[in-house]
């Protein structure tokens, strides 16, 4: 009876204590909730729900990791924080941001440029550095990154036999006459094929399709080296000859 007694007074404690900290209908379905913080894994929290001290924190629907307190005289927090992000100003910011410690994102203004370090859109798409992930013809992209990529190695895939430029060297090929070619660098002020400034300027120019386009001209300068240069072998043999039948026509004199 002492042991059944001692385990209700229990119960009731617990029960006690279990009102003071939480609020809620007291059933296994209905939810619970409190007006203070919840730490895991630490006797200190940061903000509504902290799991381990530096490990994890969701603050107003951000996930902020890496967490350490500020030193003295220092005004901002240092961790990194995953938000997906919905803007009341129009769906292109919408997505997920993953970006260093700063005030946040609100829904009220433009996403901060310390925002858009990592950005992945409600399309799939990739941004670093940016979340404009829209121009023209580039709805076939994936990945747009702002201020430039330094990288080892990149390879561009080829998908036919005919997307590169060797069908220069085919014998049915029409090579534009160099007086033509010569004709429109006059009047065009490029060569042919080539964007202009501006062109390149408004719409960019695509790596792949550039690089083909400057092998194409590089076979096609081969190919007028080549010309070139048959044509200076036929007038140094022509001129050989007529040296030779000079030089028969002054032994003939000398001779008579």
């Amino acid at each position: 009876m002492k042991k059944i007694t001692v385990i209700l007074f229990a119960l009731l404690g617990a029960n006690s204590l279990f009102s003071q900290q939480w609020t809620g209908n007291n059933t296994n379905t209905d939810p619970i909730y409190r007006g203070g913080s919840v730490s895991v894994g630490t006797a200190q929290s940061y903000d509504k729900f902290t799991v381990g001290k530096g490990n994890l924190r969701m603050v107003d629907g951000a996930v902020k990791f890496g967490y350490f307190t500020p030193g003295i005289g220092v005004n901002h927090d240092s961790y990194f924080t995953i938000q997906n992000f919905r803007s009341l100003s129009g769906s292109n910011a919408n997505g997920l941001y993953i970006y260093p410690s700063h005030s946040g994102l609100s829904p009220i203004n433009d996403v901060p440029s310390e925002s858009k370090v990592f950005f992945v859109s409600s399309t799939s798409k990739i941004g670093m550095g940016t979340n404009t992930l829209t121009c023209v013809d580039c709805d076939d992209y994936r990945l747009f990154v702002k201020d430039g990529i330094k990288t080892e190695k990149l390879k561009v895939e080829i998908a036919a036999n005919n997307g590169w430029a060797d069908y220069v060297f085919a014998k049915d090929y029409k090579l534009m006459p160099l007086k033509e070619l010569q004709a429109y660098i006059d009047d065009k002020g490029h060569l042919p094929e080539v964007p202009t400034t501006e062109e390149a300027i408004k719409n960019g120019i695509e790596l792949k399709e550039m690089n083909i386009l400057l092998l194409k001209k590089v076979e096609e300068l081969t190919l007028y080296t080549l010309q070139q240069q048959n044509q200076m072998e036929k007038q140094q043999k022509f001129m050989d000859e007529q040296n030779k039948r000079i030089e028969i026509l002054e032994k003939k004199h000398v001779n008579n």
